[in-house]
């Protein structure tokens, strides 16, 4: 027969399997696997993208270089050649000052572009981008403590500025703790006559730059190479502060999504492509009869799959894209620039990917399908097959891993997809020949319908094992994406919390304890003061650093400035102890705690001895605990704490942080009035576009969650409505027998229930495990037992599995099969 005529009865085939359930079920697994991982592929890039930029505008740019001097000529040429954009900021501390009053301010000198990313929110709204020559925008802050407001002159410097609007929201704050101070901005071209800028002054200069990913990834690299000690770069793509870690696990969630999504899409075309090629047996075995060889027959079904291929990608295609939109219109606030627009070409990935899932998936079942023997039209038996030899199993799932690596990008995640695959399905098909019957003869002595359940158990014993595994399985892909998404939105919450303090008071001097301590606590703001002293690291355990340490250790940061030590007589709630144990309050000794990270990077342990050197004077001081410390927590936070009577001989000074309302915003200027020798520090605005872009990461990973969820559950909805099509005729048989429609219809339920149950206790073990794996490998979270899955999830099997079969039950009687 050649190729057009096999062509043309696959044709024929296909549009008289379309009556067939097995064929319009392989349909919808092809139709479901294009829609989701087209669909899953385009969001993933439209919401990586828009809270990419969402970050961005924090930034200000997509890479931001800071340095203690202005960036040369040649790397800005450099840039240039590679079609970057680039401003250049100037960022001091200065005193600003009106007629009355003077303050501690951060002033940002810019020149247009600015920002390169994000925008600058004024009110009034101004015409131009940045503040014309002359004239400057101020923060709310910084006009309220100056008292003064928009109309009004200020000095800075030799110069006056006129405040012609007020800085709502800004990004590119910069960084230490001149970012947090009150704000000015003013036109770059002004700065010289100012005059501020003296030999010795601490400027910071940043220069920011933009453009595509592949551009600023490729400028990163380059300077990365030829960074000095003083220079710093921050990347929207690798390690902006704070936002990072939210980034970098967002990014691992919408993977992990991906992850889930094609193993999903592996399941529905397995599970169908296992239906209809047991189906075909009695047709090939026809097809043989009249001539056909069994390479013809294998092609002919290759054939069938293509042209259901064909029509599932192009409705799955057109699917997605529709659902994209309507996904679009609704989540056209989720960022405040609206979504971006994704990459259209990834659109293919679905088709491609559906595909290749079918090719590989389907190469076992249309091997068995050519190989059955004309004697299958006779004897029944012979419509048995041989399984796959052992190296042909193995290239199935070598290619399987390599389509799924290709897609996620990560061998490492694709081989742990696979392995924990085929453990789970091993695992369940383990499980169900050793405890489903003997649960069937338990139910046997209970129920009036357990022997009927029993003798199917044995019936269907090959096929339970597939059932509870690819259940088993189901359960636990989705209630490990629950978790894991519940963690996530738990760890980005814990960040900023709602207490989280928004302003920080500095330079407290021992004198103004008391009185300082009493105005907050008559303002109802309770709070710790801790004392403070700038010291460095001498010696550890007697010897200088450059001979105890290695050379990556002693390019650790700690060891070349100074230090903010402090000393308490008990151990900070914020912090949390990993080794050792807190001194006694009364403690004589000298004792030390250091923080994890830098007693790992140095390689210190409990017992160590560390010298410091404060001014002329030197002390050492024994690791008697370790902490771990959250230094995104906006609380005072120290590498060194000693105990109290190590460092009290020492001059020193206060730092605090605490929380204030909306309510309590004028409570500031009066703090400043009362206390001018104080320095406060407001990082409510700061705090607010975190805040933001958290809520962002939230919004989209639940959204994620609930499309992949709702895929899962269609998947339950088709195999149980598959199995019950293959119930029919045994249901059909029964009620010949004797049994009413309702007898047959519990016994369905009693199965489901029971096949729930099972899976549900096992999906509860493997959850545990792939969680774990999961926080671990992908999302960075700390390991957490969850006891309650043990009790959720059997019921959650037994209940969906139960209303699966319920919603897909169809009367099976003998007229109803005659009908058919």
């Amino acid at each position: 027969m050649k190729s057009k005529q096999l062509i043309r009865l696959a044709l024929k085939q296909s549009r008289s399997d379309l009556l067939t359930f097995e064929w319009r079920s392989l349909l919808l697994a092809l139709f479901l696997a294009t829609t989701l991982a087209g669909f899953l592929t385009l969001l993933g890039n439209q919401l990586e993208k828009g809270l990419s930029r969402q970050s961005a505008s924090m930034l200000g740019a997509d890479l931001s270089l800071s340095d203690s001097r202005p960036t040369a000529p040649a790397r800005l040429e450099e840039a240039t050649k590679l079609g970057l954009q680039y401003s250049n900021v100037t960022q001091f501390s200065t005193m600003v000052s009106t007629d009355e009053q003077m303050l501690l301010s951060s002033v940002r000198a810019v020149e247009a572009p600015y920002p390169l990313r994000g925008e600058l929110v004024t009110e009034p709204a101004q015409s131009t981008a940045i503040p014309a020559p002359g004239t400057a925008w101020a923060e709310q802050q910084l006009l309220e403590r100056l008292g003064i407001t928009v109309g009004e002159t200020i000095s800075l410097g030799y110069s006056q500025f006129k405040i012609t609007a007020v800085l709502i929201s800004s990004p590119d704050r910069g960084t230490g703790f001149r970012s947090f101070s009150p704000q000015l901005l003013i036109n770059r071209q002004d700065l010289a006559a100012t005059r501020v800028i003296q030999p010795g002054s601490r400027i910071g200069y940043r220069t920011l730059f933009s453009g595509s990913e592949p551009q600023i990834r490729r400028f990163h690299a380059q300077l990365q190479q030829s960074l000095t000690p003083q220079q710093r770069l921050w990347s929207v793509y690798a390690d902006q502060p704070m936002a990072s870690g939210a980034m970098e696990n967002a990014s691992g969630f919408l993977r992990m999504t991906s992850l889930f999504g094609i193993l999903l899409c592996g399941l529905l075309i397995t599970l169908s492509l296992r239906r209809y090629s047991s189906a075909q047996y009695r047709r090939s075995a026809l097809l043989q009869s009249l001539g056909m060889r069994s390479r013809q027959i294998l092609h002919l079904y290759l054939f069938k799959l293509l042209l259901g291929w064909v029509f599932a990608a192009l409705t799955g295609t057109l699917a997605g894209l529709l659902l994209l939109q309507l996904t679009g219109s609704l989540l056209h606030t989720l960022l405040p620039a609206g979504l971006p627009t994704p990459d259209y070409r990834l659109i293919a990935t679905g088709p491609l990917l559906s595909l290749t899932l079918l090719l590989i998936i389907g190469f076992s079942p249309l091997l068995q399908i050519s190989r059955i023997p004309v004697m299958g039209l006779l004897r029944r038996d012979q419509l048995s097959h041989q399984g796959l030899s052992w190296p042909a199993r193995l290239i199935i799932l070598l290619l399987s891993g390599t389509v799924i690596a290709l897609y996620l990008g990560s061998a490492i995640n694709a081989l742990a997809a696979i392995l924990l695959s085929i453990a789970t399905i091993l695992l369940a098909g383990l499980c169900a020949s050793l405890l489903l019957p003997p649960a069937g003869r338990l139910l046997a002595r209970r129920f009036r319908l357990g022997r009927l359940l029993a003798y199917r158990i044995r019936q269907q014993r090959q096929w339970h094992r597939v059932q509870l595994g690819i259940m088993c399985l189901l359960l636990t892909l989705l209630s490990s994406l629950l978790l894991s998404q519940t963690e996530l939105v738990n760890r980005w919450r814990a960040q900023l919390p709602a207490n989280t303090p928004n302003q920080f008071v500095i330079n407290i001097q021992p004198w103004e304890l008391q009185p300082l301590s009493q105005f907050l606590s008559d303002s109802g703001i309770e709070t710790t003061l801790y004392p403070m002293i700038r010291g460095r690291i001498t010696l550890i355990n007697g010897q200088p650093p450059e001979r105890v340490l290695d050379q990556n250790q002693l390019e650790n940061n700690a060891l070349k400035r100074e230090l903010n030590l402090s000393w308490l007589a008990n151990a900070p709630e914020h912090n949390e102890l990993v080794a050792g144990a807190w001194w006694p309050a009364d403690t004589t000794d000298n004792l030390l705690s250091i923080e994890q990270q830098l007693a790992e990077n140095l390689g210190l342990t409990l017992g160590d001895k560390i010298s410091f050197e404060v001014g002329s004077a030197t002390f050492n001081a024994t690791i008697s605990n370790i902490r771990k410390v959250e230094w995104r927590s906006f609380r005072p936070n120290f590498y060194m704490i000693f105990s109290p009577g190590v460092l009290q001989n020492y001059p020193q000074t206060y730092i605090t942080s605490f929380r204030l309302t909306e309510q309590q915003n004028g409570l500031s200027r009066t703090l400043l009035k009362q206390f001018p020798s104080l320095t406060l520090i407001d990082v409510s605005q700061w705090i607010d576009q975190a805040s933001l872009l958290i809520e962002r990461l939230i919004q989209a990973s639940t959204l994620i969650l609930g499309l992949t969820l709702c895929a899962g559950l269609v998947l339950v909805q088709l195999l149980v409505y598959q199995e019950l099509e293959q119930r029919r005729r045994e249901n059909a048989l029964l009620q010949i027998l004797g049994s009413t429609p309702a007898q047959t219809r519990q016994l369905d339920i009693l199965e489901f229930a029971l096949l729930g149950f099972a899976s549900g206790v096992l999906a509860a073990l493997l959850t545990e495990v792939i969680t774990g794996l999961v926080s671990y490998r992908l999302l960075d979270l700390p390991l957490i037992l969850h006891p309650w899955i043990w009790l959720i999830l059997p019921f959650t099997g037994v209940l969906l599995f139960t209303l699966a079969a319920l919603i897909s039950h169809r009367p099976s009687g003998y007229r109803q099969l005659q009908q058919n």
